[in-house]
């Protein structure tokens, strides 16, 4: 799939290079939060359960307020229109290494099965001008290869989980935020340093942080197909009938709707061929490795 270098990294062909360094040379300030995650792995959803516990449990009015108060620096720039005060964190797809680290900072990273990676990666992909991908078995080449935009999956992820004990990182999966929901709010809280959270503002957050909420705030809002649409910096004379989606399933699992025989036992020895894959299997061990 097209992409190309940044300081040996692979970013979107269309993608502006110079929001790209200037995210990457970044000083945070102090106490600032990053969500950060390979694409696909469910930073969508940690923004908003992010937002939500920074507002007490008080819904967005639109997806577009979630974005504007949680910017994506690498896509879109530092926002010049919003005051710092109605900035709660900032997103990120960027490895360890490319991230200017602050022990002052907080940084919660999201990663999820690269099954289901994968194939929400390819499903959102595949819809965006710029991208002709012919099939999920040609997606799936270019994501166990690493050539494509946000490249290897293991590298990106073991970046961070490699820092997951240092106390201002938090090293979260997108399972167990499915898996239990209360729990991981109230360790998100905690990580935050949050100390007002009670129990109306936990349900809140559930309730506002649910799939269907968010899929329903984000297919609401008219801004938010421009916006997908320049999500991976492609060229806008390029148009395609079909409408990308931030938000498609939401479940834990869809990978074997997808993946054949094969692709399980390649996926199985890509992680086995890296000491970093090694080192992340424990996280999805079931679905890597005993996939039938």
């Amino acid at each position: 799939l097209p992409y190309k270098l940044f300081r040996e990294f692979h970013i979107p062909l269309g993608a502006n290079e110079e929001f790209f360094s200037d995210a990457s040379e970044y000083s945070p300030r102090d106490g600032q939060i990053f969500i950060v995650s390979y694409p696909k792995c469910g930073t969508t959803w940690m923004q908003h359960i992010v937002y939500l516990l920074l507002r007490n449990g008080k819904a967005a009015n639109s997806i577009s307020e979630v974005i504007s108060s949680i910017p994506f620096p690498e896509q879109d720039g530092f926002p010049s229109d919003v005051p710092q005060k109605d900035i709660y964190a900032l997103k990120y797809h960027l490895p360890f290494r490319l991230m200017k680290y602050s022990e002052d900072a907080r940084y919660i990273h999201v990663a999820r099965n690269p099954k289901d990676a994968c194939v929400s990666y390819y499903n959102f992909l595949k819809k965006l001008p710029g991208y002709h991908i012919e099939s999920f078995d040609d997606f799936f080449d270019a994501f166990i290869s690493g050539e494509m935009p946000y490249g290897d999956y293991v590298d990106l992820v073991y970046s961070w989980y490699e820092k997951r004990h240092l106390k201002n990182v938090l090293f979260i999966t997108y399972e167990s935020l499915t898996e239990n929901r209360r729990a991981s709010i109230l360790e998100i809280a905690s990580f935050l340093g949050l100390q007002t959270i009670n129990e109306e503002i936990i349900e809140n957050v559930l309730q506002y942080s649910s799939f269907n909420f968010m899929k329903s705030l984000v297919e609401e809002d008219p801004f938010m197909q421009q916006y997908l649409k320049n999500s991976t910096g492609q060229q806008k004379n390029e148009t395609k009938n079909e409408k990308p989606q931030m938000m498609r399933k939401g479940i834990v699992g869809d990978w074997r709707n997808y993946f054949n025989r094969q692709q399980n036992q390649r996926m199985k020895e890509y992680f086995e061929s890296k000491p970093e894959g090694m080192a992340l299997l424990p996280l999805w061990k079931d679905e890597i490795l005993n996939y039938e």
